[in-house]
C-alpha cells in the first residue's frame, strides 16, 4: 500500500509514526525492514511480546523464524517467503511456538509499506492468537473422525488415541497424553496412552483411585480436575513420584470424565517433561475434550452391546450362528483341511415339553461345556446353531476326523444334571469335510444340516457324513414341497383304484382308493416320493381330503345312475387321524354327498397305536358307531401289538406286500399263516396285497386267506376304467 505522508517525511519519521500505531494494537504489531540483511524484526508491541514470551532484546533484530518449531508446515513458509519476495500482501495461518516451546495457532497478516515511487519501506506484520478457534476446528474435525469410527467398529482404544493425539498438538514439544478408564473396581485401566513409556503404562495399569494417587488417581476419586505442576514436590504424587520421575515426567494434569449422571468414567491428562502451569485457554480445551470422550466410551460400550448380541445367543452365553460364520470365513482361508459339523441331542424337545424352554438351554450349555472339555482344542469354533443343536468347526487332518467325532459322542456317555434330575441323552451329529475356502460357509452349513437328517433317522447315537447323494434328495425334495402348494391349488391331485377280490372267485367285493399326482412340471411323481414329503410338510391332510371328495363323487354318481355301489377303503394319515375334528368333518361330508358311511372304509398304518393308543381306540370306536369300517394297513412292518391290536374295533388286517413277495419261502410262509390265523381269531378279514403270481396266489388260498388286490386280478385304474369293467361284469 501507498503511504499518505509528506514526501520530505523521512523512512526514520515513518518509522517512529508506525511504532506509535503499535503501541495502541491490542495484538501482535511487528515492523521488520528489509533493507537490513535478514529483514529483521526493529520493532514489537507488547502484545506480541505478551503472545510470544520473548523479551523485546530476544527477539528484535532478529526475525520471525524464532517461532517456528517441529510442527509448523514448512510449505506455508515457504508460501510466506515468496509472496514477500514478490511483495504481495499476505494472510494465512500457521502452527508457532513460543518461548517455552507452547504451540499456538498464528494468524498472520503481513503488509508490504512503499513510498510513491514504489520502493519497499518495511513490512508490518499483525499477529493475532487463534489457538482456541483452531481447538475448536480440531474438536469438530475429531468428532466426526471419532463418529465414523465407531460406524466402522473400530476399537475404543484406536478411537480415544485420536483424541490423545488431537490433544497433544496443542501442548508443547514432548506433552504426552493419556487416558485412563475406570472398571467396576474402582481401578484405572490405560484405554489409549501411546505416546508415554510401555513401562509406565504398564506400572500404573489397575492403580485404585483415591486422595493422593497421582493426578489422574485423585481426579476420578474427587471428581474435580487436578493440576500437579510439578510432580517432584506434589504431596498427591508421593507414592508414584519416583515412577513418574523416572520416565522423565515433571507434570501432570488431569481431567475427571463424567457422565451426565455426574459418575465418574475414567480420566484424561497431559504430562510434561518440565514443570509446568496450564493457562486457562488450556484447561478449558481438556475440559471440552471429556464429554466427547464419554460420548466415545458410552457409544463404544452400546456397540459392544450390540455386538454382543448380534453374536452371542442370550439365552446360554453361547456364541451364535452370526458369530460362527464370521469365524468360518476366517477358518476357510488358512487353507487347511478340516470339518463342519452340527450337533443335536436326540431329547431336546422332549426335555423342553417336560422341564421348559430354560432347561433346554442348560442342556445345551452343558453340552458345549462338555465337547470343549473332551476335545480340549481352544481353537475350534463353537456356537449355537439352532434352539436344540450346536455347530463346530475345527482344522484337523482328514484321518483324525473319526477320533474326534468320537470324543464329541464321548461327551453324552455320562448324565446331564437337569433341575435336581440326571439325565442321559443321544447324539445326533451332521458332518461335512472340507478343504480351504473350496465350498463356501452357507453350502457347508447346509450339507451338515442335511447329513444330520440323515443322522436322526438312525435310532441312538448316530454320526452321518455328508454326501451328493444326501443333498440331492434334500433338494428334491425341497422341490416337491414347493410343488406340492401350487399342485393343491390347481387340482392336480386324482385317483385311481384296485379292486379288493375273492381269492376263490375272483369277484370284486371292494376297492382302495390311491392318491395320484400329475405335475406339470414333474410328470408321474409316485405315492412314494410324494406321500412322505406332505406328511412331514402338513398337506396330507388336504391331499387326503381331495382323495375323499372324489371317491364319494363317484360313488354318487353311480347311485344317481342305478349303478351297484361297493365300500372304497381310504388311506388316512396318523396327522389326519388324530385330527380333533376328524370324525366330525368325515360324517358332515358323506351326509352331503348322500352316501352311507358303510361305504367308506378308513385304512390306518398300524404305527397309530404307538402315537396316543387310548386316543386311538377312542376314534376307532367313534367310526364304528358312525357306521364307518376300519382297516389295519401294512400289517407286520413292525410296529404291531397284539394287545392293543384285539382292542381296537376294526374289521380288517392287510398283508403287507413285502410279505406276499417273499411267501414262497418257508420263514416268510409262517409270518403271513400267523397273521391269517390272527385274523380269523379276532373275527376280522385277512387282505393280502401285492400279490402277482398264480405261486402267491395258491399259498395263500392253501393257508386259508380268502381275499387280496394285485396286479394279478387288478392293476390300480381310474374311474372310468373301473366303470366300464364292473358295467361289463354286471352284464
Amino acid at each position: 500500500m501507498k503511504t499518505n505522508y509528506p514526501k520530505e517525511l523521512s523512512k526514520d519519521l515513518l518509522f517512529d509514526w508506525l511504532c506509535r500505531l503499535g503501541d495502541q494494537y491490542q495484538t501482535g504489531f511487528v515492523v521488520s525492514d528489509p533493507d537490513q540483511p535478514n529483514n529483521p524484526l526493529v520493532y514489537v508491541n507488547d502484545s506480541f511480546l505478551r503472545l510470544t514470551g520473548f523479551s523485546r532484546a530476544e527477539i528484535v533484530g532478529g526475525n520471525c523464524r524464532l517461532l517456528q518449531g517441529p510442527e509448523t508446515l514448512a510449505n506455508t513458509v515457504h508460501s510466506i517467503r515468496n509472496q514477500m519476495a514478490t511483495g504481495d500482501p499476505i494472510h494465512t495461518e500457521l502452527l508457532n511456538y513460543r518461548k517455552d516451546g507452547t504451540p499456538f495457532w498464528n494468524e498472520l497478516v503481513i503488509q508490504p509499506l512503499r513510498d510513491d515511487k514504489g520502493i519497499l519501506l518495511f513490512y508490518i506484520g499483525l499477529q493475532l492468537d487463534v489457538t482456541s478457534r483452531k481447538q475448536t476446528e480440531a474438536l469438530f474435525v475429531v468428532q466426526q473422525d471419532i463418529y465414523q469410527g465407531i460406524e466402522k467398529g473400530y476399537a475404543l482404544s484406536v478411537l480415544l488415541q485420536k483424541i490423545c493425539d488431537v490433544a497433544e498438538s496443542f501442548f508443547q514439544q514432548d506433552t504426552k497424553c493419556s487416558i485412563l478408564l475406570l472398571d467396576s473396581k474402582d481401578q484405572l485401566i490405560v484405554a489409549a496412552a501411546r505416546s508415554l513409556p510401555e513401562s509406565y503404562n504398564q506400572a500404573i495399569q489397575g492403580s485404585k483411585i483415591g486422595i493422593n494417587a497421582g493426578s489422574c488417581g485423585t481426579a476420578a476419586f474427587t471428581k474435580k480436575p487436578v493440576i500437579v505442576t510439578d510432580i517432584e514436590t506434589s504431596p498427591l504424587w508421593t507414592d508414584y513420584k519416583d515412577l513418574a520421575l523416572a520416565h522423565n515426567l515433571r507434570a501432570c494434569w488431569s481431567i475427571p470424565i463424567l457422565t451426565q449422571e455426574n459418575k465418574v468414567v475414567g480420566t484424561i491428562a497431559t504430562y510434561f517433561t518440565n514443570p509446568n502451569k496450564p493457562r486457562a485457554v488450556d484447561l478449558e480445551f481438556m475440559q471440552r475434550l471429556a464429554p466427547l470422550i464419554s460420548l466415545v466410551v458410552k457409544y463404544s460400550d452400546h456397540q459392544e452391546e450390540i455386538l454382543r448380541l448380534a453374536y452371542m445367543d442370550a439365552d446360554t452365553g453361547i456364541p451364535n450362528r452370526h458369530y460362527f460364520i464370521n469365524e468360518l470365513k476366517d477358518l476357510l482361508n488358512e487353507n487347511e483341511p478340516g470339518f463342519v459339523a452340527i450337533i443335536e441331542p436326540s431329547e431336546f424337545a422332549h426335555i423342553v415339553d417336560v422341564y421348559g424352554r430354560v432347561a433346554g438351554d442348560e442342556l445345551i450349555k452343558q453340552m458345549c461345556k462338555r465337547i470343549q472339555r473332551v476335545c480340549k482344542r481352544s481353537e475350534d469354533i463353537i456356537a449355537r446353531f439352532s434352539s436344540p443343536a450346536l455347530i463346530i468347526a475345527s482344522l484337523i487332518p482328514t484321518y483324525e476326523f473319526e477320533r474326534y467325532t468320537s470324543l464329541i459322542l464321548s461327551s453324552v456317555n455320562d448324565p446331564f444334571l437337569i433341575g435336581d434330575e440326571e439325565m442321559y441323552v443321544t447324539m445326533k451329529i451332521g458332518v461335512t469335510p472340507f478343504q480351504g475356502n473350496k465350498i463356501d460357509c452357507e453350502e457347508l452349513i447346509r450339507y451338515s444340516d442335511t447329513a444330520i437328517s440323515e443322522a436322526k433317522k438312525r435310532a441312538g447315537n448316530a454320526l452321518s457324513f455328508f454326501t451328493i447323494d444326501q443333498d440331492e434328495k434334500a433338494k428334491r425334495k425341497l422341490y416337491i414341497i414347493n410343488h406340492l402348494s401350487h399342485a393343491l391349488q390347481r387340482s392336480e391331485f386324482d385317483i385311481h383304484i384296485q379292486p379288493k377280490v375273492d381269492l376263490n372267485s375272483g369277484e370284486i367285493f371292494s376297492f382302495e382308493a390311491l392318491a395320484r399326482w400329475n405335475s406339470p412340471e414333474l410328470g408321474q411323481v409316485p405315492p412314494s416320493v410324494f406321500i412322505p414329503v406332505a406328511e412331514n410338510s402338513g398337506k396330507i391332510r388336504a391331499i387326503e381330503q381331495i382323495i375323499l371328495a372324489k371317491v364319494l363323487t363317484w360313488l354318487q354318481k353311480r347311485k344317481r345312475e342305478g349303478k351297484t355301489l361297493f365300500p372304497v377303503a381310504i388311506n388316512i394319515s396318523n396327522d389326519h387321524f388324530f385330527h380333533p375334528y376328524f370324525v366330525a368333518d368325515l360324517r358332515k361330508t358323506v351326509k352331503e354327498y348322500g352316501i352311507s358311511a358303510k361305504y367308506l372304509r378308513i385304512e390306518i398304518t398300524e404305527s397309530v397305536g404307538l402315537v396316543d393308543f387310548d386316543l386311538a381306540k377312542n376314534i376307532f370306536e367313534q367310526l364304528k358307531l358312525a357306521g364307518f369300517e376300519s382297516s389295519v394297513d401294512d400289517f407286520g412292518m413292525g410296529f404291531s401289538s397284539l394287545s392293543y391290536l384285539q382292542q381296537l374295533p376294526v374289521s380288517e388286517i392287510k398283508i403287507d406286500r413285502s410279505f406276499i413277495s417273499k411267501i414262497e419261502s418257508e420263514g416268510t410262509l409262517a409270518i403271513v399263516r400267523t397273521i391269517v390265523q390272527l385274523a380269523a381269531n379276532l373275527n376280522m378279514k385277512s387282505i393280502a396285497e401285492g400279490i402277482e403270481t398264480v405261486e402267491q396266489l395258491t399259498i395263500l388260498r392253501t393257508i386259508g386267506c380268502n381275499s387280496g388286490q394285485g396286479y394279478y386280478f387288478h392293476k390300480p385304474m381310474t374311474l372310468d376304467e373301473m366303470d366300464s369293467i364292473l358295467d361289463r361284469e354286471q352284464h
